[in-house]
This record gives structure tokens, sequence and C-alpha cells, in this order.
């Protein structure tokens, strides 16, 4: 999904990049979620909120098993270089596996 990563290939190499935007899509439902249980104590708002939250990350869960199977396998090779930073726009969390 193009939302969660970038697979670029060329000849010589394989670019993913992981984008930030699931894990601060994460931590804001799980932000609203607490500030709910602890100070607002609405129902429908932990009943909406948890059951997305969920589904949400086994849709990020399975849409990168794949990439962590293709880097795991190439790790294993010795055949990647990481970059970057899981939490940055500007400078993403970057695998490069050389062919």
């Amino acid at each position: 999904m193009s939302f969660f990563f970038e697979r670029e290939e060329t000849d010589n190499q394989v670019k993913i990049v992981l984008k930030p935007h699931s894990l601060y899509v994460m931590l804001i439902m799980l932000a609203v979620w607490l500030l709910n249980e602890m100070v607002l104590h609405i129902m429908p708002v932990t009943q909406i909120i948890m059951p997305v939250f969920i589904v949400f990350m086994v849709i990020r869960f399975f849409s990168l098993v794949k990439v962590q199977k293709e880097v795991l396998v190439a790790m294993k090779q010795g055949k990647v270089q990481t970059s970057g930073s899981k939490f940055s726009f500007s400078n993403p969390f970057t695998y490069i596996i050389s062919k």
C-alpha cells in the first residue's frame, strides 16, 4: 500500500521507504483513546476508536509483512543499508537493498 511504504526498483537496487504517516495516525488514535479513558469517560468514543485502532494496526501489519520478509532475506545476505528516522517526514526510514 502506498500509504505505508513506497518501493522503487532499479537494475542494481531496491529502495523501500517506510512512511511515518501511519505511526502518527496510531499515536493520535491512542492519545484520543487515553484522553477519553482517563478524563472524558465517553463510552461511544471508546466503542469507535478501539475497533478502528485495532483494524488499522492489523492492516498496517499485513501490508508491511511482505516488505519485512524481503528485508530479512537481504539482511541475511548482507545486502541492506538503512537510513533515516521512522518518525521523520523529511528523512523517512529507508531500506536500500543491493542486488
